[in-house]
């Protein structure tokens, strides 16, 4: 077969576990991937050189050439600068310190990549390709291992002044509360993040064992992960769905701030949101109608994202389509 005619585009996806590289047609249609574990631990040195090596080999199995490549988007935790390109100590990403990411890949690959920060990435593939399509005033919330947001108005991505734009999960909303891994205390994050739930979890489970959660972690308290309360709450375990009702409420409360401010058409929540389903979703929204003004709270749609797994594949194609 003849070496292709046609241009590229190659998007990249930097996580603190997995790193991913795709190739895609002018269209942001994905052609191919490859994954790799990112080895933190063996620092940025090691993981710009997988990069590399994993963008030739989508190009070689694609008969691409690298001067076929018409743009490269990059999606990484920050925090980073998205002018310069630098990313500044990530907490997944040890050793990163000050990191001129677009600089190596731009002397490397001889184009100057668009570097931005995952959730905002998430955010814009949300809007251009899932759930947040057909909408001006877009808000994608994570809802992991931590909490952040990505806000997207009439195709833009909102930076702030300092790429600091859609940090939701740093409002307070209990001052003197649990401590957040940004210092401060009663954080959103440090509330309803994955670990704050597990946590919560646990310490619930210890006052009170009388829980379906125990039996999905062979009474292994210290096992408990925001899954199992899920799990339990689904089938109707009281202190599960104590939990989910707290958990709800936090997230509501943290939405309404956000509804009232931003006036989104949509909020897209991801992963655990995504899992939980209307048994976390229904009472959020009640919460945000209750909490927000009545205008903006009355139109704003509150919905799981829709991309799943694909999403940091997307993200980082959705920067350069």
């Amino acid at each position: 077969m003849g070496q292709r005619l046609s241009l590229c585009l190659v998007g990249v996806d930097i996580g603190g576990t997995k790193l991913a590289t795709v190739v895609a047609d002018a269209n942001g249609q994905i052609l191919n991937k490859v994954r790799q574990p990112t080895e933190s631990h063996r620092g940025f040195e090691h993981a710009i050189k997988l990069i590399v090596d994993m963008i030739d080999q989508l190009l070689h199995l694609e008969q691409f050439t690298r001067d076929q490549i018409s743009a490269i988007g990059i999606s990484c935790g920050g925090p980073l600068d998205t002018k310069t390109g630098v990313v500044y100590s990530p907490p997944n990403l040890p050793d990163w310190d000050a990191i001129p990411l677009a600089d190596i890949v731009e002397s490397e690959f001889k184009i100057r990549p668009v570097i931005e920060n995952d959730a905002n990435a998430g955010a814009l593939a949300e809007w251009r390709f899932g759930a947040g399509r057909g909408y001006n005033h877009v808000v994608f919330m994570t809802m992991s291992t931590g909490i952040g947001a990505g806000i997207v108005v009439d195709g833009r991505i909102l930076h702030g002044a300092s790429d600091c734009a859609g940090e939701v999960g740093h409002q307070v909303l209990i001052p003197n509360g649990p401590v957040c891994g940004c210092g401060n205390r009663g954080c959103l994050e440090a509330i309803c993040s994955g670990p704050a739930i597990a946590q919560r979890a646990q310490e619930k489970v210890r006052k009170n064992p009388h829980t379906k959660i125990l039996d999905l972690v062979d009474d292994n308290i210290e096992a408990i992960r925001s899954e199992e309360v899920l799990e339990a709450a689904k089938s109707a375990d009281p202190l599960a769905l104590d939990l989910i009702h707290e958990i709800s409420f936090y997230m509501g409360w943290g939405i309404a701030n956000l509804v009232n401010i931003i006036n989104p058409d949509i909020v897209l929540i991801g992963t655990i949101a995504v899992a939980a389903g209307d048994l976390l979703l229904d009472p959020i929204r009640r919460t945000v109608l209750e909490m927000s003004m009545q205008r903006p709270g009355e139109i704003v749609k509150i919905m799981p994202a829709q991309l799943g797994q694909q999403i940091g594949d997307l993200a980082a194609i959705s920067l350069v389509v």
